[in-house]
């Protein structure tokens, strides 16, 4: 199936029918390609553009967070950088620039790119979650749904036709695969192939929609990635839609986040981030956003369940009433007649004691006197749903008969319904049956969402507990081997297409047999902890630190040069020698051998890079132990 839609893919880009960048965007794609390729000739390349400069100035300042000084010169953005990833932020922009409209009028292109920048950010924001680079999961989030726009571009018409059917996930990707011979997420994962992404991003594209139809590993970081990804897709179109459709949205959204080891608490915060950088760049990218003022209500507000029709068959329950009024005599009757109905009323004379009843969460139903209702009462109903904090209390406007003519504007300052002050029993009932169907249908989905949440609370404890075990190995506590080749893999990728430098150390126990021998396993096993607690301690924050296998230990360097990898073995190779190891009173000295080696041109792989720190290894161990030897012809490079 892969196969055919390679194929496929490769006719359409032929024929020249898919999105591709432009301009600098593809100058920039071009030199990056090329060996000879340098920083002086990409920072005058991207200074032909000032828009494009602007934007790589900005993203460097908020990729690195304010952890360094502010970047004001592009040339140090594109250090800060590198090739590779500005390749990257290049080809993002450039698409949004030349793509804002097009021939397909059932497809909304402004609000495609509004969707896919946040969940470009969102993907930014859980980058730690998904174990990559906060850069490249931002590419990598902002074109995951490429395919779509590209189906768009290639097949107006058809497409177009298509898209008018508003057809469920599944059934569109069914369509688009008997119409176009591929769908929108296989097209998106070959253009980003071709647009040379590295594997693990292109691969988590094709499932993202569908990550449990993923054919990856449970844990590893391709799933991780994939899982990640749809979390931030859901973020991404939950911004671009109305209240009703946001809340039905809300609970899976959850639920994505749990899969990625996100509790329920750390989703409200991380969503306002991403409203916050969304609505920034969208001024930058002249993109429309939102604006939402309270991310707890966009997350947490239910639907106007009076327009689902018939709610006759709803269980009436008693409810809290709050009555508001300036004169309490005036209502008094009002107040008796609920009470004799079994209604829980609590009087509120002046604003304090309203303010007091509504924020104490404990009411249901407000009623509230308006003398008229002009601009005083709009007012009164807009400072009372202020301070409710987002509840939406059903409120009911108490108002002489001379006032009818304005309900509209009552309506639209926040009151759900009317009640005339000289009111009949019969529009009472009426008026109180409406509102305890609504307040009961809230109540059950409010119920039925916290119940959602709670469950994936516990869900995200669970899935961060399986991913932390799935990485880790669980004797030493570091990163287990599938895991770290896994990292290689991908600083293995991104260093071949940037021309960075990129280093491994292979680290061995020295006789490490005759621990075991003398001391038993479980001392054995102690040391084996006791040393990459070390090792660890001794490695920088961006090294990959991993256990090999039996009483042997790898560090990833990327952009490290040889010189830089040979100070790091030599400053755990002294951190190992000035060490006792074993139990408290038992501890005895332990050395370590390493070997060395830096990526060069003739190594295919990270395989090969591996080969060659193991023989540096080998070297070390046969020189004597307790060093550190680089890889035969590395020195001289």
């Amino acid at each position: 199936m892969i196969e055919q839609a390679r194929v496929r893919f490769e006719t359409l880009k032929a024929g020249g029918m898919l999105p591709s960048p432009q301009g600098v965007a593809l100058a920039v794609l071009e030199l990056t390609q090329k060996h000879d390729a340098n920083i002086q000739s990409l920072t005058h390349l991207v200074q032909t553009d000032p828009a494009m400069s602007g934007r790589i100035l900005r993203y460097a300042n908020a990729v690195h967070g304010g952890s360094l000084r502010h970047i004001a010169s592009l040339p140090h953005a594109i250090v800060f950088l590198g090739l590779f990833r500005v390749r990257q932020i290049a080809l993002g922009f450039s698409l949004i620039d030349h793509y804002r409209s097009g021939a397909c009028a059932a497809f909304d292109y402004l609000g495609y790119w509004t969707a896919s920048l946040a969940t470009g950010i969102t993907a930014q924001q859980v980058s730690a979650q998904a174990q990559c680079p906060p850069d490249e999961s931002f590419t990598c989030g902002l074109l995951s749904g490429i395919g779509r726009l590209a189906l768009a571009t290639a097949f107006p018409n058809e497409y177009g036709g298509i898209l008018r059917e508003n057809l469920p996930e599944l059934a569109l990707r069914d369509a688009e695969t008997s119409n176009f011979g591929l769908d929108h997420a296989t097209l998106s994962a070959e253009l980003l192939q071709d647009w040379g992404l590295p594997e693990i991003f292109y691969q988590a594209v094709r499932y993202h929609e569908l990550p449990t139809e993923a054919p990856f590993g449970a844990g590893s970081r391709v799933q991780t990635l994939t899982s990640a990804l749809h979390f931030s897709a859901k973020v991404g179109s939950l911004l671009n839609l109305d209240a009703a459709q946001r809340w039905e949205r809300v609970p899976s959204l959850y639920h994505a986040a749990a899969q990625i080891g996100l509790e329920d608490h750390q989703v409200p915060p991380l969503v306002e981030s991403v409203v916050g950088q969304w609505q920034d760049w969208g001024r930058e990218l002249h993109l429309p956003t939102r604006d939402f003022s309270d991310i707890n209500l966009l997350l947490g507000m239910p639907p106007d369940p009076t327009q689902d029709g018939d709610l006759s068959a709803l269980v009436v329950l008693p409810m809290r009433v709050a009555l508001i009024t300036r004169d309490a005599n005036r209502l008094s009757s009002l107040a008796e007649t609920l009470d004799a109905m079994g209604l829980m009323v609590e009087l509120a004379t002046d604003r304090d004691s309203a303010m007091h009843l509504l924020e104490s969460n404990r009411i249901d139903l407000m009623m509230v006197e308006l003398p008229d209702s002009g601009d005083s009462a709009v007012k009164t109903l807009r400072e009372l749903r202020a301070r409710e904090g987002g509840r939406q209390t059903y409120c009911i406007a108490v108002i002489p008969p001379e006032a009818e003519a304005g309900v509209a504007k009552l309506m639209l300052a926040g009151a759900s319904d009317y009640l005339l002050m000289n009111y009949s029993e019969a529009a009472l009932l009426a008026r109180l049956n409406s509102a305890q169907r609504v307040v009961t249908l809230q109540g059950a989905v409010r119920a039925e969402r916290e119940s959602v949440i709670r469950s994936s609370g516990e869900w995200a404890r669970s899935n961060r507990r399986l991913l932390q075990e799935a990485h880790t190995d669980p004797l030493t506590k570091l990163h287990n081997r599938r895991y770290g080749l896994d990292r290689f893999a991908q600083e293995w990728s991104f260093s071949a297409h940037s021309d960075t430098p990129l280093s491994c150390l292979m680290l061995d126990i020295d006789h490490f047999k005759q621990v075991n021998d003398r001391h038993g396993h479980e001392i054995g096993d102690m040391v084996l902890s006791q040393v990459a607690q070390v090792i660890e301690r001794s490695c920088r924050k961006d090294d990959v630190v991993f256990r090999y296998g039996g009483e042997e230990f790898c560090v990833v360097g990327p952009n490290t040069a040889l010189v830089d990898a040979i100070q790091l073995g030599e400053r755990i190779v002294r951190g190992i020698r000035a060490g006792r190891f074993g139990e408290d009173e038992k501890r005895f000295p332990v050395t370590v051998s390493i070997g060395v080696a830096t990526r060069t041109q003739a190594d295919s792989d990270q395989e090969m890079l591996i080969a060659r720190a193991d023989r540096a290894l080998y070297a070390a161990k046969s020189g004597g132990r307790d060093r550190v030897v680089a890889a035969r012809g590395d020195a001289d490079a």
